[in-house]
C-alpha cells in the first residue's frame, strides 16, 4: 500500500544560515508524523542535518542541480525526479524558507486537488498575466517577470501521478523550459502556466483556498486565519514577520 505523502526537504551547497537552520528543525518536528526525506547533490555534506536528526533518508541527484535554486529548478521538471519517490501518492515539497503552522497535510491531500503553491508576489499585481494572455502564451520577458514574483516562494504539495503524466505530454515543452537560463523560478512558472493552457490537466484551487494552505510571511497579518503554512522567510525578514513576533522563543 502506497504511502499517502512524503516530505521531501532539499539541501543546496551553499551554507544553512542561522534561520535555515531553525526553519529545518521546526519542519522536523512537526511534520515527524510522515516520512522525510532530504534530497542533495552527490557527496554533499549533510552534517548540519544530522545536528537534529541522527537517522536520515536522503536521495542523492548529480551534483549541479543544488548549487543555487535557479540549478535546482530544472529538476522540478524532470519525470524521473517524482518517479523516484513513486511509493506515495503526493510529495510536500518543503524548501528551508517555510514554516509550516500546523500538520494539516492529510487533510489537504485529500482535497481533490494536484497542485498547490502560492501565486508569485508580484511588485504590480496588474502584471499578472490575463486568461487570454495564459492561452496565447507569455513572452520570455514576461516570464521573466512572472518568474521572479516566486523567489522565496519554496513550499508547494502536489500529486505525483499527474506531474509525471504532463511531464510526459509535454516532454518537448518542459525540455524547453529546464533549458532556459533566463527565467527565474523556470520550474514555478511552468507549473503555474503550462499545464492547463489548453485544457484542465492540473486540478488547482482558487486563490481563496490558496491561502488557506500557504501565505506569504511578509502578508501574513496577526488576527487572520492562520494557513497551513507560510513561505517566503528568509533571514532579511524574519523578524519583521508579524507570526514570528509572537513566537515563544522555545519554537
Amino acid at each position: 500500500m502506497k504511502e499517502l505523502v512524503t516530505v521531501i526537504i532539499p539541501i543546496l551547497e551553499t551554507r544553512i544560515d542561522p534561520t535555515e537552520e531553525k526553519l529545518l528543525h521546526h519542519a522536523l518536528n512537526i511534520l515527524s508524523e510522515h516520512p522525510i526525506v532530504f534530497i542533495a547533490g552527490e557527496g554533499t555534506d549533510l552534517s548540519v542535518v544530522h545536528e537534529h536528526a541522527e537517522h536520515i533518508d536522503v536521495v542523492h541527484f548529480p551534483k549541479r542541480f543544488f548549487e543555487s535554486r535557479q540549478h535546482l529548478a530544472p529538476l522540478f521538471l524532470m519525470q524521473d525526479f517524482y518517479e523516484r519517490f513513486n511509493w506515495c501518492d503526493f510529495l510536500l515539497i518543503h524548501e528551508l524558507n517555510s514554516w509550516v503552522i500546523k500538520d494539516e497535510l492529510h487533510y489537504w491531500c485529500k482535497q481533490g486537488y494536484d497542485y498547490f503553491k502560492a501565486s508569485p508576489l508580484l511588485p504590480d499585481p496588474a502584471n499578472a498575466p490575463s486568461l487570454l494572455k495564459r492561452v496565447t502564451g507569455l513572452s520570455d520577458e514576461e516570464k521573466r517577470l512572472y518568474g521572479s514574483g516566486y523567489t522565496g516562494n519554496g513550499l508547494y504539495l502536489c500529486r505525483i501521478e499527474r506531474m509525471t503524466g504532463i511531464l510526459k505530454s509535454k516532454r518537448q515543452l518542459a525540455h524547453q523550459y529546464r533549458h532556459n537560463a533566463t527565467i527565474p523560478h523556470v520550474d514555478s512558472v511552468f507549473w503555474e502556466l503550462e499545464p492547463n493552457r489548453f485544457l484542465p490537466n492540473l486540478r488547482k484551487p482558487t486563490d481563496v483556498v490558496r491561502s488557506h494552505f500557504v501565505q506569504y510571511g511578509v502578508q501574513y497579518q496577526n488576527g487572520t486565519t492562520l494557513p497551513f503554512a507560510l513561505t517566503g522567510i528568509s533571514r532579511h525578514n524574519i523578524d519583521e514577520i508579524a507570526y514570528f513576533k509572537n513566537l515563544p522563543e522555545t519554537e
